[in-house]
């Protein structure tokens, strides 16, 4: 058996913004910094649609990430509401998915871990 090649220990790490990092930005900001160092992924993953106040905030709140998901209607009737975020983990190949919503992380498909603040 050989060993893991880089891409095969590669974590993406799937955040929320309200109710989960808005809870909590320190500990949110080193655990995203830290992933993001280690040499591992961070998406954030928000229901808000106003992408330019979303940037000012991560920016102020020092979260690093490298990719941010933000709403549309189009996106929301094209899954439902509360699949939405299941289908973003899903095509950006996310692993985990911090969320605060019980109903979003029962809708993640298999393979995608939710962990609910």
């Amino acid at each position: 058996m050989s060993a893991p090649t880089a891409d095969e220990l590669l974590m993406i790490l799937g955040l929320d913004i309200d109710g989960t990092i808005t809870r909590h930005p320190e500990f949110f900001a080193a655990l995203a910094n830290g992933f993001r160092a280690a040499g591992h992924r961070v998406v954030i993953i928000t229901f808000r649609q106003d992408r330019e106040s979303t940037v000012s905030d991560l920016r102020e709140w020092g979260i690093g990430y490298d990719e941010l998901v933000t709403s549309t209607v189009s996106e929301h009737l094209k899954h439902g509401v509360d699949a939405w975020k299941g289908a973003v983990c899903e095509s950006r190949g996310v692993h985990v998915l911090i969320d605060d919503d019980a109903t979003v992380l029962g809708s993640l498909r298999p393979g995608t871990i939710g962990l609910m603040v």
